[in-house]
């Protein structure tokens, strides 16, 4: 199915997004409710854009790399995490003067190569990191920290109480805190 969806959206086809529509709505929605929350605007707007960008980059998507669901996934994280930040801006803005606005516009701290590439080294390091936990345990901290669930989310979705997913995520905090440090610290 998966490779159906990707030949079709090479082609220029748009069944492949009827049948993508078709398959993974629901995984969609759920991620883009999960991170913008009763927002039902930026949901809708985040889930087309999704599909927009899909129609636009399908083509790209890479076997080798992740699975179609994965890609799939972050693709909707992402887009979802950028409209929360556009929507926190826009609340910032309310409270700002005219000439706080005028600065905010033109100042893009993402242009600084250097705090780029000691971004992309600590991004690594992460993942090295994430590498050496347990499947349970890595599931625990994407779900919390990528995905962004509730505590109550986790514990429906992963068979256990709230206080045990707290206890947990609590106690693999300070663990990949340390071996990142020492990761960073190579």
């Amino acid at each position: 199915m998966e490779q159906k969806i990707v030949e079709l959206l090479a082609a220029g086809d748009e069944r492949g997004i009827e049948l993508m529509a078709e398959h993974y709505e629901k995984l969609i929605r759920y991620i883009a409710v999960t991170i913008l929350g009763n927002r039902e605007t930026s949901v809708e707007e985040c889930i087309n854009d999704v599909y927009l960008k899909m129609w636009k980059h399908g083509a790209e998507y890479d076997y080798q790399k992740a699975s179609f669901r994965t890609y799939l996934k972050a693709i909707t994280r992402n887009t979802a995490l950028n409209y929360l930040r556009k929507l926190r801006r826009l609340e910032e803005l309310e409270g700002m003067d005219e000439s706080d606005t005028i600065q905010s516009e033109y100042i893009d701290y993402s242009q600084n190569v250097e705090q780029q590439m000691i971004f992309q080294e600590e991004v690594d390091a992460l993942n090295r990191v994430l590498g050496m936990l347990r499947k349970k345990d890595k599931e625990l901290v994407l779900r919390r920290f990528y995905y962004l669930q509730s505590t109550r989310q986790i514990a429906e979705a992963m068979d256990m109480s709230e206080n045990a997913v707290d206890s947990k995520l609590s106690r693999l905090r300070k663990k990949i805190r340390k071996c990142y440090e020492k990761e960073v610290a190579r």
